[in-house]
């Protein structure tokens, strides 16, 4: 690899992005957090927002997860926000809230992985640490024909040993934002744009004419489906909503309430009629109401959700109120606009 040649490359075609100007530690931590899984576009919006609210480690370390889960809504990946928080409260512990510059420091700070701890040791601090992610093992594998599997931890090895060989102690963060751009504007999973490469008189993929075959297509799973009904309540003027356990899918976040299969609008007014003790309005004895909200579905990195809605408008009423609370929260508007909930529920929102 000619390094030089590279850098050179990206200096005449760096994308100009936010976290590349002002850049602190701090900074660099929370746009790569942002970036992982999330297109730039995305992250673009969310970015200047996030450390608005958030403007350090202490600011993040001291605010509650409902605060900090209602900035990243719709971010997706969650895990992701929960763990900056466990990250800033234990570098204000053991770093007095600022960011160490010492790898074997960084990676151990909770949420903080090897592909963090080289974008920031490289990008914030300029030390010669790689930062190897599915992009970067993509253009080696590409350049030199590994037929390898990149989610295998023996692929991550081998690339890392490469890139380690590979980066300059001069500008180490560029080579690094290099590889990033590189794969994210012209080695693409697919189709790539290999007329525009640095390096398409050397990459052996694309001498045999073979790019899209590396890295090695891992056979993919069949994804489950579960199918929900989602259920938005209104009693009066408030709403019916409950949080997520603390731990697994979508944990910590606000949900309606959610019941198993694919209910009929007959099957809802049944259970609707048989828990709150009320009937669907239609004569003199008759107090609720539904609308059908349609259908919607969503995909996570290994399940697939199919959704199917409805509004259900019932009156404040004692024995109403006593039975949704059984279930979960009645909040108000206000409250409601404040919570933060999973980007699969957006349908519904």
């Amino acid at each position: 690899m000619d390094v030089n040649a590279f850098l050179s490359w990206f200096w005449e075609n760096r994308r100009i992005l936010p976290w590349r100007s002002d850049r602190t530690p701090y900074s660099t931590w929370i746009s790569e957090a942002m970036l992982q899984q999330t297109r730039v576009a995305t992250v673009l919006d969310y970015y200047p927002r996030f450390l608005s609210r958030f403007p350090d480690p202490k600011a993040l370390a001291t605010a509650s997860e409902d605060e900090v889960l209602k900035v990243w809504e719709g971010l997706g990946y969650y895990s992701r926000a929960k763990n900056l928080m466990k990250g800033a409260a234990y570098i204000c512990e053991n770093y007095n809230g600022d960011l160490p510059s010492d790898p074997d420091l960084l990676i151990r700070i909770p949420g903080i992985g090897p592909y963090m701890t080289g974008a920031i040791s490289s990008l914030a601090f300029g030390k010669a640490v790689p930062a190897v992610d599915g992009n970067v093992i993509r253009i080696y594998c590409r350049l030199y024909s590994l037929p390898l599997i990149a989610s295998e931890g023996a692929t991550f090895k081998e690339i890392y040993k490469r890139a380690g060989n590979d980066i300059p102690e001069e500008n180490p963060g560029d080579f690094n934002e290099a590889l990033m751009d590189l794969g994210a504007t012209v080695c693409t999973p697919r189709s790539p744009k290999c007329s525009l490469c640095p390096f398409s008189n050397e990459c052996s993929a694309f001498l045999l004419g073979k790019q899209e075959d590396f890295p090695v297509k891992k056979q993919k799973k069949e994804v489950p489906v579960e199918e929900h009904t989602i259920l938005k309540i209104f009693l009066g003027e408030k709403i019916l909503v409950r949080k997520r356990p603390d731990k697994g899918l979508l944990s910590g976040l606000y949900e309606f309430i959610d019941l198993t299969g694919t209910l009929s609008e007959k099957e809802v007014e049944k259970w609707a009629s048989d828990l709150f003790g009320q009937k669907k309005k239609g004569n003199s004895s008759d107090h609720f109401t539904i609308l059908p909200l349609g259908g919607a579905h969503h995909i996570f990195s290994h399940l697939r959700w199919n959704m199917t809605g409805y509004e259900i408008h019932l009156p404040a009423e004692k024995d109403a109120e006593k039975a949704a609370r059984s279930l979960g929260d009645l909040v108000s508007k206000k409250e409601y606009e404040a919570l933060a909930f999973p980007s699969a529920l957006r349908a519904y929102r």
